[in-house]
């Protein structure tokens, strides 16, 4: 009886360790969609705030570049202007020390020590170095904007095909254009910019504006050439009255061309810059190890030739 009483007590403690995990498994997993869907829409909010604040005042110059490389915050132009300035006082201490110790004096009386006229010629060098360096540090958040810039039209463009591809593939399925694009949107990553994009696109849509509206604010927030195309024969088929499906169709077909001759032209020009490597790799080796021989009995023989002349 005993055994019998035991083996119950198990088979009931399994069962109900079973069903509480997966009670705890359905909770987090509804607690992380919620999540998700809580941080999108907060992701959502603040780009249509951003949105609304171009709207309001339109941007040019600096502002207008620092909101198309990502930097959509209220204060992003005046913490750019800021870091800049930082660098440049940074490099100008540091000049300042270098010049104020003689550090730069004593390298530049160094180099220009070396015989053979070769100091004259690096003096310059060494005296232009620091500003050479204050330039680098003032132009620092300059050249990280551009990366992150570069960077991310490059995602863009790297998402674009493969989302023309789906939606065509859906459209021609007869799933209407916002159906397709929130099927895209939910199996494809949320962190990359082309997603977020198009989810301030749909949310402009929610708010109530038309799609031909939203779509032009889409191509004026992203302004990627490739983008814009697209974009721009969406906006025409939509005035025309044309299927966009058809349009989809045309457009990812374009895209894979596109994708093609640009694989085509990187591949050319592999050979041009395989140049460069080889000149300073390879070629001194070879060199090295067919004429280094020849040199050095050449230089044997002048050097016995000379000891004979001169009776050594």
């Amino acid at each position: 009886m005993y055994p019998a009483l035991f083996a119950l007590s198990m088979i009931v403690l399994s069962l109900t360790g079973v069903t509480l995990w997966h009670y705890v498994s359905m909770r987090w997993s509804v607690s992380e969609r919620l999540h998700d869907h809580e941080a999108e829409a907060e992701a959502v909010r603040e780009a249509l705030e951003r949105q609304s604040r171009l709207d309001a005042k339109p941007m040019f110059g600096i502002q207008a570049w620092l909101f198309r490389a990502g930097y959509r915050g209220r204060w992003a132009s005046v913490i750019f202007w800021s870091a800049t300035a930082g660098m440049f006082l940074l490099g100008s201490s540091v000049w300042y020390q270098l010049y104020r110790t003689g550090t730069i004096a004593l390298a530049a009386d160094t180099v220009g020590g070396i015989p053979g006229g070769v100091g004259n010629v690096m003096v310059p060098f060494v005296l232009g170095a620091p500003w050479f360096f204050v330039v680098v540090l003032t132009l620092a958040p300059t050249l990280v904007v551009r990366s992150v810039r570069r960077r991310r039209v490059q995602q863009i463009e790297q998402d674009l095909p493969l989302l023309l591809d789906l939606l065509n593939t859906l459209s021609q399925a007869g799933v209407g254009f916002d159906s397709a694009l929130e099927q895209v949107l939910i199996a494809g990553s949320k962190d990359r910019p082309l997603t977020i994009e198009m989810r301030t696109f749909q949310a402009d849509n929610l708010a109530g504006r038309s799609r031909i509206e939203s779509l032009r604010r889409l191509m004026r927030r992203v302004e990627v050439t490739m983008f814009s195309t697209f974009i721009s024969a969406i906006v025409q088929a939509e005035q025309v009255g044309a299927g966009v499906g058809e349009t989809l169709k045309i457009q990812a077909g374009e895209m894979r061309s596109r994708r093609r001759e640009k694989a085509s032209a990187a591949a050319m020009a592999v050979p041009t810059l395989l140049v460069a490597p080889m000149v300073i790799g390879f070629l001194p080796g070879i060199f090295v190890v067919l004429i280094g021989p020849m040199v050095y009995e050449a230089f044997g023989a002048m050097g016995q030739t000379f000891r004979g002349a001169t009776g050594q």
